[in-house]
């Protein structure tokens, strides 16, 4: 930490003119300074060119280079090239993450955007949690503003990124991150995190606890991810109750979330048994491809993948065919295309959770 010094000079990155003052704190968040007419500014390390101080600060020299560093990777995402972004961006989200200041969520939103981008849903989901956790505690930036907003901010939640997930290796590693993540005391957003952890779980086939049995805050997002869990529980009944929330909950919802919305009641009925049902979750899987093909292609793609699954197993393979033909033309970068085939996980119940559910 500096001590203040007179006729200090913070040179800004772009066209933001050079802030004078006394240096007040040079750390984590960046350098505050205080200007001769008593006004405090944080200029976070993505915006910092170059320091002109007196003051004694040894870890200057090694704070600038996360400056430079951090500047090209966000400068690097505000122009789409995320791919040499990234790395810089992992690195610094080690040292930033859990921490609450603007460096800290250009850091968290620059990382969310890269994964994103290269639909690494798994490795998207903590940066995610963290940039939701900065947002709800009224962190803000000038960062990124040239781009589309990463997050909805009423349910801190990223449109992008629907808890819906690829049979890959990565599962078992999120679901421990999950366990262990600190939401810094914001309990809503450990909710989101535990709510996620849940939807893991049922990919990996392993059944969760009720949401029911779980002490969750009132919040809209909330909410929505506890509707999407419920409709892969265990107990038909347990479905059928949340799939009929679900659906009359979806004329008030945001497209996004309708998307998820559709695409979870469209699983939960491909888990019923009988004929009927399943055709009703397949119409509610082609809703993605058909109406959200460009807001949510992830999503979109793993509908159709879901569908081909369906028809596969009742023998049209002609049907199948053609849907492995349009995921290929309308999804080509998805990620459905390294994993193969899906198949609809049949939820047992976890060893040593003591979890009873009613019969079917």
């Amino acid at each position: 930490m500096a001590q203040a010094a007179l006729g200090d000079v913070v040179e800004r990155r772009g066209t933001e003119p050079a802030l004078e003052g006394n240096i007040m704190i040079i750390d984590d968040a960046g350098v505050t300074i205080r200007s001769e007419f008593g006004d405090v500014r944080v200029v976070p390390w993505d915006r910092v060119r170059r320091v002109v101080s007196e003051i004694d600060e040894p870890t200057l020299e090694s704070r600038m280079a996360v400056a430079v560093d951090l500047w090209r990777a966000r400068s690097r995402v505000e122009r789409n090239d995320t791919v040499l972004a990234e790395p810089l961006l992992e690195r610094l989200f080690e040292r930033y993450r859990g921490q609450t200041h603007e460096t800290a969520l250009v850091v968290a939103e620059g990382l969310l955007r890269c994964r994103l981008a290269r639909a690494d849903h798994a490795r998207a989901v903590i940066p995610a949690l963290e940039v939701g956790r900065l947002r709800r505690a009224k962190v803000t930036t000038v960062s990124y503003a040239v781009l589309p907003a990463v997050i909805d901010v009423p349910t801190a939640l990223c449109p992008q990124l629907a808890c819906a997930w690829l049979p890959t290796p990565l599962l078992g590693s999120l679901e421990n991150r999950l366990a262990g993540y600190d939401a810094q005391g914001d309990e809503v957003v450990a909710a989101l995190a535990g709510l996620y952890r849940l939807t893991v779980m049922q990919a990996l086939g392993r059944a969760p606890p009720k949401t029911g049995q779980l002490d969750l805050p009132d919040h809209q997002g909330v909410e929505l991810l506890q509707l999407l869990v419920e409709c892969g529980a265990i107990a038909p009944g347990n479905r059928q109750t949340a799939r009929q929330r679900l659906g009359r909950a979806i004329p008030t919802l945001p497209a996004w979330a309708e998307a998820w919305g559709r695409f979870h009641i469209g699983l939960s009925l491909l888990r019923d048994s009988g004929i009927g049902r399943r055709q009703q979750g397949m119409v509610s899987l082609i809703h993605l491809p058909a109406r959200f093909g460009r807001s949510q292609p992830y999503l979109a793609g793993l509908a159709l993948a879901y569908v081909m699954d369906v028809l596969r197993q009742s023998g049209d393979a002609d049907a199948a065919a053609g849907l492995a033909v349009e995921l290929q033309r309308s999804f080509p970068n998805h990620p459905m295309h390294a994993v193969g085939e899906l198949r609809i996980n049949s939820l047992q119940p976890e060893a040593g959770l003591g979890q009873r559910e009613e019969s079917e």
